[in-house]
């Protein structure tokens, strides 16, 4: 395994936010294991996935992510640019969220059989592990476990189904499955199949790749977090390239970005004296916003 591996199962609650708080000033990732998220979630999620982008494209944009308010559904292949200046990302992907939020476009029954149900249950059982995590965040700062409770009483929270077709040789130089970047909000769970493509930079600026594990999650934080920490934490440049194994890529990323009202500054645990904050405070909702439409090539 390429970053350090945590086990929810394995030692006390202190003793596990000590080894995350350590992976997280270190690396910004780690993968998890004994997070109690059946197979069977995972399958569903997946063989959903699978379903719908073998659809023909002309059937996936009835449900394309412009033509909806919120900006829930279908995004094809062209449509983002993670690594900003550079050619679109090739991958298509399909964007749900929390519906206190508003309601996800969800494909014909007819079409794609249980994928509203399937896509439900995977975003639930990601959000019970996120908040398992965020508590133990807080103990990693020095914080009670329920110290974050009031950023997240409603968080905005993303499910985003992602097929890598194989890198095509005739690519544009720089374009990969996935553009060089960091994530935006707190915290991302990442399911991966065992096709590999997954890199993480060093601090050097050399690249890791973060190879599957069978059954784990892949988690890091995103631009939040340093925000929060005052730089205690990381959020990790990463990418995806799928020119390896010749074949398709799929994974799920689950997003956990906290309220949208949630007000996010350095915490008094990590600012002091020789240490002032270092950031200015911005709620999660209005960094969000500018992020999206930073990255958006066809909007």
């Amino acid at each position: 395994m390429s970053v350090p591996l945590i086990d929810l199962q394995a030692g006390d609650d202190l003793a596990l936010a000590r080894r995350i708080d350590a992976a997280l000033r270190e690396a910004g990732f780690f993968a998890l294991v004994g997070h109690g998220v059946p197979q069977a979630v995972f399958d569903a999620a997946f063989g959903a996935s699978k379903r719908f982008f073998a659809l023909a494209e002309a059937d996936k944009k009835r449900w394309h992510i412009d033509d909806w308010p919120i900006k829930r559904g279908f995004d094809p292949i062209g449509w983002q640019s993670l690594d900003v200046g550079m050619p679109p990302d090739v991958k298509e992907s399909f964007y749900t969220g929390n519906t206190s939020y508003g309601p996800n476009q969800w494909p014909d029954e007819a079409l794609v059989p249980g994928f509203g149900a399937a896509c439900e249950a995977y975003s639930q059982a990601m959000q019970q592990v996120a908040r398992r995590l965020m508590a133990l965040f807080a103990q990693g700062l020095g914080m009670a476990p329920h110290a974050f409770d009031g950023y997240m009483r409603d968080p905005t929270c993303t499910t985003r189904l992602l097929h890598y077709p194989p890198q095509p040789a005739e690519a544009s130089p720089g374009q990969i499955g996935c553009g060089a970047h960091t994530d935006w909000g707190a915290m991302t769970l990442l399911a991966q199949d065992d096709a590999g493509g997954l890199q993480v930079q060093r601090a050097d600026g050399s690249w890791l790749d973060v190879k599957p594990l069978p059954g784990a999650l892949v988690v890091n934080t995103g631009d939040m977090m340093p925000r929060w920490t005052n730089d205690r934490w990381r959020s990790t440049m990463h990418r995806v390239i799928n020119k390896f194994s010749g074949r398709d890529r799929w994974s799920i990323a689950y997003f956990f970005d906290l309220d949208p009202d949630a007000r996010i500054a350095p915490l008094p645990c990590c600012i002091g004296p020789g240490n002032p904050a270092r950031y200015e405070p911005v709620t999660a909702g209005e960094h969000l916003i500018e992020m999206y439409k930073r990255t958006t090539v066809a909007a």
